[in-house]
């Protein structure tokens, strides 16, 4: 439903007129808040006429986010909203787990292990089975992973049927009934038979008749069928709702056309009945009658009762009519006051406490339902208004409160009341004139200095890695806390009363509409650090760090005072020592400057600094990130003025120091293209590396020679069209002697015209997501391991959230892999660092995550990252190793073969080529760097005979560089060989340019000569 839509409302309240006289709840659960069966949704609340409630074990939060920048906990906090806003279509309603959505997971016992294990996840279902109290569970997902897909998916399906059989028996999980959720049993367990299908997959059948599942047992709906109240099919409605998952960019297309679900009953559980009518409450009343089985034990005097109650909905809802509500709320006020009555006789309908707390507690929620309803029906509407939505500690609130009665009913009111925090109080402004409430009554409501700043309450203790800290009992599980603040006011209506709930919120008008915001507590004083984290490396010397924050006052103050001062560790030196702020009202704001000394030798490590301003007695020391959500329509981005829903998160207001301990090769220039989201050249800013990135004009225009290497951020050419269309560039760079570092890119990443050799991605792309998987150093030798830092796999310890993705499936044999790591149960994955030469340079494709690792401070991706950054270098230095041991070379100074080493190019030769042949004109020298090649020579009258070997570290034309000459031998492979390849014309303008050089190689040549006949 619309907020204020009148027409969406009358339908809606006749919806709940509908459902009124019904119990037959169900219990959908799935993993993360899209995954619904949301025609099932719709079905069961519009049709069937029950309440449904879908339960996801996550918020979503590492899903993607295609509409904003929220991401984590902000993003779960928006996919909330989302999901109120899907089940206010569908007419079900929304309940969550207090599980971390960390992203991909390949099992669904990984997923248990990281959520703390099964016991601890069958706990979490158990507590919303106690909480929801269904007659039906209808699990999404089986536990199977050919269905099921991801490893959440597969976590939840493996404990729902154990939660199932647990949550009736007293003796499972006793903390939660010490937490006032008391033992309930429900009735039927059914199994979606949906799988884990996306739009745009294979298997696109999702929807279609399915002759194979009409069995026994089995229940089938079509969600096709028509609903005269809201003018469409019940998928529609379903889809419309769905694509409230904006976030996820869902996008489905509303059609009138059958459209069928089927669910399977669990091994060992009833099922439905056969035929076509085939239902979830077969053999079971869904009414509220039937709580008179279980948990009212049978009892006849309750069954009679809540058969008048029954009966009782049943005229309210035949008695409707829009012009004319009044008539229906009568009859639900008659059964509202029934069901008190029968709520009071329980000690005698169900002696047993279990079913007794259990049974009080359904007809309590439903009482409070029947209240809603029937204020609703007699127009009646208790409005509580505050002048502004953001409170601050100390201060007071004007409110002003109102009972609507349009329709004239002849009402009493009794003595209103507020539900409120521990230490608010709130006094009307006018004690004596404060008793009608059918005129404004205004109200002064103090908010107490130490009131609790706002945060939803699944985030107001850090979580830990992979679960959040829930308060016991209420509101756990909920989407959101309570209001801060609600008004309850007792109303009379003939010989029935009904209590009227109004939350104190803000009403205000903004460009486009107006919003309704609930009240939160704030500080005066705003604080808002630039960063949260420094990276810096581990020095012998003092460092500086001039570090940023804005200070701001609530935009409702006329004016605040404060001071805020920066705490730093023992031996750091911050200046100034704090400062005093003065800020006037309308949110001004300021910028307040902090220079910190790192003291020389500072170990490394993780060193905090912490902000902390000081107004009204009190200190803060958070920042309050808020969340928003803009109106249907809103274009760009959503502030304050703009939005229409609002909450806020602390966070500590502190910014971290990382001091890493990894050495960076000086010298070097890099170019940098950014991908998607990610910091990896901010986390690089503090090691004084020259490094630019490259604009889409640079791409396609600049000389990438200026560069001794380029970094392509992940996902880069997905995003970026101009990398993609100058992607030849890149290469030809590589070619002439650059390095290219590509970190991880999708699926559309693999062809020629983006790697020198062929390769290919399997699919689904491997993979590796345990952030702790062990990871081997295939080449423990290579220069990648020890130049500038010697890697070790201590390296790789302390990764956050996984290894890596888009690992390299299948590679040309001209890549070399350099590490292999793997998920448990899985063959070791080669694919996530290949590097190869391609002519004079090298390319690099690393898979590994280094665009989480970096900004997380990682010390060891630190360490490895710089390799990577030095590989210029160090390939230099290889090469030039190599050209030591050639006598041509062996007088040079080390300077002399580094530039020797930048004119060789690599080149591999398939077994029984030739590299070349006798007669030929040839001016390049070869390298052996492995694999052995054959000196042929034919003579006259005689066949070809091999006159020599070379092999690895042998030389092969060295006079050929001198200037062109005809070859008197061939070369021919024998195996596949790897060389280094001198070309003649670039090593002539070499000596051309250092006479020193030209000097000694003459000088061994004559030596050479002299001692050794000609060369091929």
């Amino acid at each position: 439903m619309i907020a204020h839509d009148a027409h969406n409302r009358q339908i809606d309240l006749i919806y709940r007129l509908r459902g009124l006289g019904m119990a037959g709840t169900i219990l959908h659960i799935g993993a993360h808040p899209d995954d619904e069966d949301v025609g099932l949704m719709t079905y069961a609340a519009r049709k069937l006429g029950v309440r449904i409630v879908y339960w996801s074990a996550t918020r979503g939060e590492g899903g993607q986010n295609r509409l904003g920048p929220h991401t984590q906990e902000r993003l779960g906090i928006y996919r909330s909203w989302e999901s109120l806003d899907v089940r206010r279509v569908d007419g079900g309603e929304a309940r969550f787990g207090p599980f971390y959505d960390f992203g991909y997971s390949k099992t669904g016992e990984e997923t248990l292990a990281k959520w703390g294990g099964r016991h601890d996840v069958t706990r979490e279902v158990v507590r919303a089975i106690r909480s929801v109290q269904p007659q039906i569970v209808v699990g999404r997902w089986t536990g199977r992973a050919e269905s099921d897909g991801h490893g959440h998916h597969q976590a939840v399906g493996l404990v729902t049927a154990d939660a199932f059989a647990a949550a009736g028996d007293p003796s499972k999980f006793p903390e939660l009934r010490d937490q006032g959720s008391v033992p309930w049993r429900p009735e039927k367990l059914f199994f979606s038979t949906g799988g884990d299908w996306q739009p745009g997959e294979e298997g696109g059948d999702v929807g279609a008749h399915r002759p194979d599942l009409e069995a026994a047992g089995f229940v089938r709906i079509d969600s096709g069928e028509f609903d005269p109240i809201a003018s469409r099919t019940f998928q529609e409605q379903a889809w419309i709702g769905f694509n409230n998952h904006r976030t996820q960019a869902m996008g489905f297309v509303p059609e009138k056309t059958p459209f069928f679900y089927y669910y399977a009953p669990a091994e060992g559980t009833a099922g439905a009945d056969p035929g076509d009518g085939a239902g979830f409450h077969d053999g079971s009343d869904p009414t509220l009658a039937g709580l008179a089985d279980y948990p009212g034990d049978g009892s006849a005097a309750l069954r009679a009762g809540l058969e008048e109650v029954v009966a009782l909905a049943g005229t309210a809802f035949t008695r409707y009519r829009p012009d004319h509500p009044d008539e229906s709320g009568t009859a639900v006020l008659e059964a509202a006051s029934l069901l008190r009555r029968l709520h009071t006789g329980l000690a005698d309908a169900a002696p047993d406490d279990d079913r007794r707390h259990a049974l009080a507690a359904y007809l309590r929620r439903k009482a409070d339902e029947f209240d809603e309803v029937a204020g609703r029906c007699l127009g009646l509407e208790l409005e509580c208004l505050a002048d502004t939505a953001q409170v601050t500690p100390g201060r007071q609130v004007r409110v002003r409160v109102r009972l609507w009665n349009p329709q004239g009913e002849p009402v009493t009111t009794g003595p209103l009341s507020f539900r409120r925090p521990d230490g608010w109080h709130v006094h009307p402004v006018d004690p004596a004139g404060h008793g009608d409430l059918e005129e404004a009554v205004e109200y002064e409501m103090a908010v107490p200095l130490d009131a609790e700043l706002a945060c939803p309450y699944w985030l107001k203790t850090p979580r830990e890695q992979y679960r959040y800290h829930w308060p016991d009992g209420e509101p756990a599980g909920r989407p959101f806390d309570e209001p801060l603040v609600e008004a309850r006011c007792r109303v009379s209506v003939g010989s029935h009363e009904l209590t009227l709930r109004a939350p104190v919120i803000a009403r205000e008008g903004y460009a486009g509409g107006f919003r309704e915001l609930p009240i939160a507590v704030v500080p005066p004083i705003s604080l808002h650090p630039e960063r949260s984290r420094e990276i810096l490396p581990v020095s012998g010397s003092e460092q500086r760090l001039e570090l940023r924050a804005v200070v701001s006052a609530d935009p409702e103050l006329a004016g605040v005072e404060g001071v805020v001062r920066l705490e730093a560790p023992p031996g750091w030196k911050v200046e100034p020592s704090d400062v005093a702020l003065v800020l006037g009202p309308d949110g001004d704001a300021r910028t307040v400057v902090f220079t910190v000394t790192v003291p020389a030798g500072a170990p490394a490590g993780a060193h905090r600094l912490r902000y902390v301003v000081r107004c009204d007695s009190r200190d803060y020391d958070v920042v309050l990130h808020p969340v928003r959500m803009g109106g249907p329509g809103h274009q760009g981005p959503v502030d304050g003025s703009s939005c229409v829903r609002e909450q806020f998160v602390t966070s500590p207001a502190v910014d971290d120091v990382h001091l890493i301990e990894a050495t960076f090769v000086p010298g070097l220039r890099y170019g940098y293209v950014r991908g998607a989201a990610e910091s990896v050249v901010a986390a690089l800013g503090g090691f004084g590396l020259d490094l630019e990135v490259l604009s889409d004009d640079d791409i396609a225009y600049r000389d990438l020679e200026e560069f001794d290497a380029i970094v392509i951020g992940p996902n880069a050419y997905l995003m970026n069209a101009a990398l993609r269309n100058n992607a030849a560039r890149f290469l030809d760079h590589v070619e002439q002697g650059g390095t290219l570092i590509v970190q991880y890119q999708g699926y559309d990443y693999g062809n020629a015209e983006h790697a020198p050799y062929p390769w290919r991605f399997r699919q689904p792309h491997d993979r590796v997501t345990r952030e702790d998987a062990p990871v081997t150093i295939l080449e423990p030798d290579h220069f990648l391991f020890h130049q500038p830092n010697e890697i070790t796999g201590t390296d790789f310890d302390g990764w956050v959230h996984d290894r890596g993705m888009y690992f390299m499936g299948e590679w040309d044999r001209r890549y070399l892999p350099l590490l292999a790591c793997h998920d448990p149960g899985e063959d070791p994955r080669a694919g996530g660092l290949l590097l190869t030469a391609h002519g004079r340079g090298t390319f690099v494709y690393v898979a590994y995550s280094f665009f989480r690792q970096l900004p997380a401070g990682v010390p060891g991706a630190f360490r490895l990252f710089a390799n990577l950054l030095a590989v210029p270098a160090a390939t230099l230095l290889a090469r030039a190793s190599v050209l030591r041991d050639v006598s041509l070379f062996s007088a040079m100074d080390e300077l002399q073969l580094q530039q020797i080493a930048r004119i060789l190019s690599e080149r591999w030769v398939t077994d029984g080529d030739h590299l070349c042949r006798q007669g030929d004109d040839g001016d390049e020298m070869y390298i052996v760097v492995s694999g052995e090649v054959e000196i042929v020579k034919a003579m006259a009258g005689r066949p070809e005979q091999v006159i020599s070997r070379a092999t690895a570290g042998d030389a092969i034309g060295e006079l050929q560089v001198l200037g062109s000459m005809t070859r008197t031998a061939s070369m021919r492979a024998r195996g596949d060989v790897h060389l280094l390849v001198m070309e003649g014309p670039h090593f002539r303008n070499l000596m051309h340019h250092d006479p020193d050089m030209s000097d000694r190689v003459i000088r061994l040549l004559v030596e050479k000569l002299a001692a050794a006949g000609e060369e091929p």
